[in-house]
């Protein structure tokens, strides 16, 4: 059993995955870190049927540097045949997570953080930014990320690509930096026309990180796209 209130808890007793397929991916993707996941939020529908959990996976940190540390997971159990399947997706900030598990039929409410876990938006734009790429998020794909380590601040960079390049600067960066002392993190929304010009802008950084122009017809693409793992890191 868990010995804390923040290991997951995943309601599968009875139950056994609904193909092999099913229980080596859920070994490998879940189960195999289980002592590492903490939860930053769940939800479970009246039913029993799903569950819906953001995990923190602490043992990212001693992979790759720059690894994802957030796992969004969705459970969906059988009663009858007592079996279940599932869907995760690893994802480096919360609100792609969030965005994630919406699209999969989780109410936006539920996966609201509790106050006593993480850290706070430090100002309203991070609060704006947050809400629009919750709801918006699967409308881009992911190109690249890296989650920084470190004290007494950390830094994670995104760079995502609107679904069909849709938008006149399709690809945004997004830079959530943490401080450790105050317990908040603040959330910045960089456009650019290329993956290249986003790329070389957070090499440089002498300038300040261009903003995203206002479209006065339509805001997002039309057809929205899951955010995919990530392809590449840079530090």
């Amino acid at each position: 059993m868990p010995s804390s209130e923040y290991e997951p808890v995943f309601r599968l007793e009875g139950y056994q995955p609904a193909s092999p397929l099913a229980a080596a991916q859920f070994d490998d993707r879940i189960a195999l870190h289980d002592t590492e996941l903490n939860v930053l939020a769940q939800h479970h529908t009246p039913d029993g049927r799903q569950s819906f959990f953001i995990l923190h996976d602490a043992s990212a940190v001693y992979g790759p540097p720059g690894d994802v540390q957030l796992v969004a997971l969705h459970i969906t159990r059988d009663a009858q045949a007592r079996t279940f399947t599932f869907d995760s997706a690893r994802l480096p900030l919360c609100a792609l997570a969030q965005s994630w598990l919406i699209q999969r039929h989780c109410p936006a409410p539920a996966l609201s953080r509790p106050d006593d876990v993480g850290t706070d938006p430090a100002d309203e734009t991070t609060v704006a930014l947050e809400q629009r790429f919750r709801d918006h998020g699967n409308h881009f794909s992911i190109v690249m990320s890296y989650s920084g380590e470190g004290y007494p601040t950390q830094e994670t960079v995104v760079l995502l690509e609107a679904a069909g390049r849709a938008l006149p600067q399709p690809y945004r960066l997004l830079l959530e930096t943490t401080d450790l002392r105050t317990c908040t993190h603040q959330l910045r929304e960089g456009a650019f026309a290329t993956a290249d010009a986003a790329l070389a802008w957070l090499e440089d950084r002498s300038t300040p990180m261009p903003k995203p122009r206002a479209v006065a017809s339509q805001q997002l693409p039309v057809k929205p796209a899951d955010p995919a793992p990530t392809s590449g890191r840079t530090r």
